[in-house]
């Protein structure tokens, strides 16, 4: 095969990736580990892929004006809007307005403000006094698999972040469904290119907008706690938040809130439970979780990558970045990058290093404790009362999109259950935003 040829091969398992083809969601980490390898820095089109961990370090924590969190400006979107009818270009526009609103996609000073205004409730000493509810969660979510021999626990592992954000948004436990059915519409658009998944997102957004029209104006005049919703409503009032702002954060919080901590118990599960002798070892020596958690954000990578859009011409490692290129830099290769981690491609629960699970600097996830203390309970709880777990079948299809990457489902056979008096519970004090992983 001739380097033309590598090259045009290579470019065409990327293109399927960004397509998110189910073939090539089932494994992209060997696509990652070629591309770092043979080309850390590679173009692609309108894309340039970062592979390695310094690469996508420095990526993380750059906050110069060099580059924009808006996607909508890069110019791959304008030639893909532009060969759109009108309708579908009035859909990106509405689509765009919306989500260029979460902190997440803002820029510096927005994001700051942001940011602030959040943060308050995702604080150690909040954490901590929410594990009570989430291990109160997961315990009920158990007692549903009474009886059943097999279960399917991408339901478990997509359920339990959902109740707690639910929770803590003071929205209707029983509106969970519509809320879950929203924020994967939401979620399968993100960051694509497709008529398909984007008429189905335009509507989730126009509904879920709706829903959280209501739920806020329920709680204006009757907050009681110093929560997350008063310093939302609180923020609006006092002209820190707009409006739509308002709107965008707490569907944000939902969404965000869920959906990748989902991905992390459920990928988890299934990767613990490959690796046979990982999951043995856990269930031998619980104290490991919170270690446990950090290697699997490593080997898991729910979040598969972060994107930013150039806003000026400038070059990494002497590749040309013209201005509108998007720049991903791809998480999951630089959490196995061998230069960093030692036999990268092992899973390991005692391993010790620092992931970028979470992203990095200004933009470390802010739920990140929360997420953590979630992992951690669902992991401990399913180890300590199903240690014979075993699963059902080899073969595991994902959906969804490529940063997100969502298992379909996980079957598994539980085997006797201890019961409730085989967990034991962790140290919420373990998860502090920003602490070492």
């Amino acid at each position: 095969m001739t380097a033309s040829q590598a090259q045009a091969r290579l470019d065409d398992a990327i293109a399927a990736l960004l397509a998110s083809e189910p073939a090539a969601l089932a494994d992209p980490y060997s696509l990652f580990e070629r591309m770092r390898r043979e080309d850390p820095v590679h173009p692609h089109g309108r894309f340039v892929f970062l592979t390695r961990y310094d690469d996508v370090h420095r990526l993380l924590q750059d906050t110069s004006d060099r580059y924009t969190k808006r996607y909508d400006r890069s110019a791959h979107l304008t030639e893909f809007v532009a060969s759109l009818s009108p309708a579908d270009q009035a859909a990106v526009e509405e689509y765009y307005a919306f989500v260029n609103l979460w902190m997440q996609r803002a820029d510096l000073d927005v994001h700051a403000r942001l940011r602030r205004i959040s943060h308050r409730a995702f604080t150690p000493r909040r954490v901590a006094q929410m594990q009570a509810a989430v291990e109160r969660y997961a315990d009920g979510l158990i007692a549903s698999f009474a009886g059943e021999e097999v279960v399917d626990l991408t339901t478990f592992a997509f359920d339990l972040p959902l109740m707690v954000i639910v929770d803590m948004l003071g929205c209707p436990g029983e509106d969970r469904l519509l809320i879950r059915d929203w924020s994967a519409a939401i979620g399968e658009h993100l960051d694509r290119d497709s008529v398909t998944t984007l008429s189905a997102a335009v509507r989730a957004i126009r509904e879920f907008g709706v829903y959280v029209d209501e739920i806020i104006a329920g709680h204006r005049g009757r907050r009681e706690e110093d929560d997350l919703i008063a310093a939302l409503l609180a923020a609006d009032e006092q002209g820190g938040l707009t409006t739509e702002e308002l709107k965008a954060m707490f569907i944000l919080l939902l969404f965000a809130g869920h959906e990748t901590t989902a991905n992390l118990i459920g990928t988890g599960t299934l990767q613990l439970l490959t690796h046979r002798e990982q999951w043995e070892r856990l269930c031998r020596e619980p104290g490991r979780m919170p270690g446990a958690i950090e290697e699997l954000l490593r080997f898991v990578s729910p979040v598969q990558w972060i994107t930013r859009v150039a806003a000026k011409d400038h070059e990494i490692a002497g590749v040309p970045v013209p201005a509108g290129h998007v720049v991903l830099g791809i998480v999951a290769a630089a959490n196995r990058d061998p230069a960093v981690f030692e036999d990268p491609e092992a899973l390991d629960v005692a391993r010790t290093g620092r992931h970028l699970g979470f992203g990095f600097g200004t933009r470390f996830c802010l739920g990140a404790s929360l997420a953590r203390l979630e992992g951690v309970v669902a992991l401990s709880l399913l180890t300590a009362r199903f240690p014979d777990m075993q699963l059902v079948d080899d073969t595991h299809a994902f959906t969804s999109n490529a940063v997100l990457r969502r298992l379909v489902r996980l079957p598994v056979r539980l085997g006797p259950d201890r019961g409730p008096g085989a967990y034991r519970a962790v140290d919420p004090t373990q998860f502090a935003p920003g602490s070492a992983a």
